[in-house]
């Protein structure tokens, strides 16, 4: 559950970041900001249940970062009012991979019993 509220506060401050730092990513609404978070955060929970036990750190990061860069280019696509070239999604999915590594460092590190043992 911390997993998921460090991603329901993480992701949009990273598109946040990314709309005022990268010309490549423009958000006009607040909406694909929920959306995009609505998305990802339990994708990215639910990817942390699988993949933790199972692979090493590395290859868990790869993973987060292959995601996050799919699902904001086509959610990028599809939503009305964002404006996101391949170049501005791989500079989301880095700022979110950040996190990631964070959060993936914070629960194994902390040995917190986190539901996938």
């Amino acid at each position: 559950m911390q997993s998921l509220m460090i991603k329901i506060l993480g992701i949009p401050l990273a598109l946040v970041l990314a709309n005022f730092l990268f010309r490549s990513v423009d958000f006009e609404f607040v909406q694909p900001f929920i959306w995009i978070t609505v998305i990802l955060a339990p994708l990215g929970v639910l990817l942390e249940y699988i993949m933790v036990p199972r692979i090493s750190y590395g290859k868990q990061l790869a993973v987060d970062f292959a995601t996050s860069f799919v699902l904001v280019y086509l959610l990028g696509l599809v939503l009305p009012g964002v404006t996101i070239s391949l170049w501005g999604s791989l500079l989301v999915a880095i700022l979110i991979t950040c996190m990631e590594a964070m959060v993936h460092k914070h629960l194994i590190s902390d040995h917190m019993d986190h539901s996938y043992r």
